[in-house]
């Protein structure tokens, strides 16, 4: 899915109501508004954005966890996430707005955006469909059978609804690319054994690549929907993993804020000024830190004593 439009700080919304938020994201919200103004002083985003969901892990008892099978952290607490290239620019609990015109999923991509600065922006999201043409609808029920692979099927509505055989048919809403839009790109021929698959195989022949039609829309969803996944990815590296089953907030604290702090600060130093020595590696970058702070704090005791005055401002309250 891909929606255009001006969104941003004065932008009318709903404000949730701190009673309504879960306890556990309530504890860490002044924290995590913290790192959120910190952030904004510091990078503006661009235009083209990605909506994901990120999951925090948490083995422990909570109201609030959600099971998602299909995620590398498939248990824990659901946080949305708007990112750029892996940038984190703004996060948000799974139930803290409403806007009553939208479902509660949907509602999540205009309180993320209001966060931003007031500016026109171009958002790809997953699975947020709602009011599919009935067409469209029975098409995907049939698994697109009968469609030929690569044709691309488009239904006249405001909301620009298409669906497109590939692999599986793939069904797309967007308020910025029109029907007819389309690229050229090259395809590989595909190895597997699927029906799909085979189907595939007759466009292509006995070439092993061909430069195919591929819509517009499904080429810059696919080059930046990877945004929340880059995100991920760069967080999974050398973080906190200790399991933390007896207070959720810490885990939302320490394995997910934590790691935004320190992956938007590995992306800033690398997309910094031209003559700052920027750090490939996110170790050598987490290994700096700490030797910067070692510099900064002196001595083991004075250090252990200025974390604690920092921790006693920042550190979320039971």
């Amino acid at each position: 899915m891909a929606l255009s439009g001006s969104y941003g700080r004065g932008h009318r919304r709903a404000q949730p109501q701190e009673g309504l938020m879960p306890s556990v994201y309530r504890q860490v919200d002044r924290w995590s508004k913290h790192i959120q103004g910190t952030g904004d002083s510091m990078y503006v985003p661009g235009s083209d954005l990605t909506v994901d969901e990120a999951m925090v892990r948490f083995t422990g008892r909570s109201l609030e966890t959600t099971t998602i099978p299909q995620k590398p952290t498939p248990t824990g607490y659901k946080v949305w996430v708007l990112r750029q290239s892996g940038y984190f620019c703004s996060r948000q609990g799974d139930e803290e707005v409403a806007e009553e015109h939208l479902t509660p999923t949907q509602r999540v991509v205009t309180a993320l955006l209001t966060l931003l600065p007031l500016a026109v922006y171009h958002v790809f999201l997953d699975n947020l469909l709602a009011g599919v043409d009935e067409l469209l609808v029975a098409e995907k029920d049939r698994e697109g059978k009968g469609i030929p692979w690569g044709q691309m099927h488009c239904i006249p509505t405001k909301d620009g609804k298409f669906s497109w055989k590939d692999n599986a048919l793939v069904l797309f809403l967007t308020t910025v690319f029109r029907e007819g839009n389309q690229v050229i790109r090259s395809r590989r021929w595909p190895a597997a054994s699927s029906a799909a698959n085979r189907a595939a195989r007759e466009v292509f022949g006995s070439e092993l690549g061909k430069d195919l039609r591929v819509p517009l829309g499904i080429d810059e969803h696919s080059h930046h929907t990877n945004g929340v996944d880059t995100g991920d990815q760069l967080r999974s590296y050398n973080q906190y993993s200790r399991p933390i089953r007896r207070g959720g907030w810490q885990s939302i604290a320490w394995n997910f804020l934590l790691e935004v702090i320190l992956v938007n600060s590995f992306l800033l130093q690398i997309w910094g000024e031209p003559e700052w020595k920027a750090f490939e590696s996110q170790y050598q970058w987490r290994r700096h830190l700490s030797a910067q702070l070692i510099q900064r704090f002196g001595s083991s005791d004075s250090m252990g004593k200025s974390i604690v005055e920092v921790s006693a401002v920042l550190t979320p309250l039971a």
